[in-house]
């Protein structure tokens, strides 16, 4: 698993081409979810170091009730990580954590996106697809979390991901939340043999800013 794509390239080709947002109007919409990041205070708690911010663009033609435009979509991905010591690797960035922000789909007065509908197993199935390094398996606890002054639940799956050139057991954690017209998914991945690390990825979901 390269420490950076497992999560970015997985879930940020999800949201980008699930985010299609606007209003039907005109000759073409642009609208732009706010940012979804971890507050320093968050960072310094937990030894976790910004990664990068990045939108990612989208357009795409959409049509319905006969009509087509084409929307231009921005998503945020923010992704965070922190070096520990994997068994027979060594010193590895390979505790990740990703934020993800996708805006809210308004077609001819109808609001959806299609991330409102996938619950935590579905997010985690979708990283999977797009992440041949990642393997998601049987979830093994449920908690409450409180995310952006929302309570969510947050869904803990065992798996393994390839972390250079060798398989190793993680733990991903997954949740979502609305908030402000953006749906909110953050995912966590680290090895299982990392001690108190559950503890790291609740605090830096509390210090999540949008």
């Amino acid at each position: 698993m390269h420490r950076r794509t497992a999560v970015a390239v997985a879930l940020a080709a999800l949201l980008a081409t699930s985010g299609c947002l606007g209003v039907l109007t005109g000759g073409g919409v642009e609208v732009s979810a706010s940012q979804a990041t971890v507050s320093e205070d968050a960072l310094q708690e937990t030894g976790y170091q910004e990664v990068s911010v990045d939108e990612s663009v989208v357009t795409r033609e959409f049509s319905a009730a006969g009509q087509s435009r084409n929307v231009t979509v921005t998503n945020w991905v923010a992704m965070y990580e922190r070096s520990i010591d994997v068994p027979f690797l060594g010193e590895q960035r390979a505790a990740v954590f990703g934020a993800f922000a996708s805006p809210e789909v308004s077609v001819l007065g109808q609001s959806f996106n299609p991330i409102e509908d996938y619950d935590n197993r579905e997010l985690a199935g979708l990283a999977q697809q797009q992440y041949d390094g990642l393997s998601v398996g049987d979830s093994v606890g449920t908690r409450e979390a409180t995310v952006l002054n929302e309570t969510t639940e947050v869904t803990k799956f065992e798996g393994t991901a390839d972390i250079d050139g060798q398989t190793v057991d993680v733990y991903i954690h997954v949740t979502k939340v609305k908030h402000d017209g953006d749906h909110v998914v953050a995912v966590a991945i680290y090895p299982q043999a990392l001690d108190g690390e559950q503890d790291r990825v609740d605090e830096l979901l509390a210090g999540l800013e949008h």
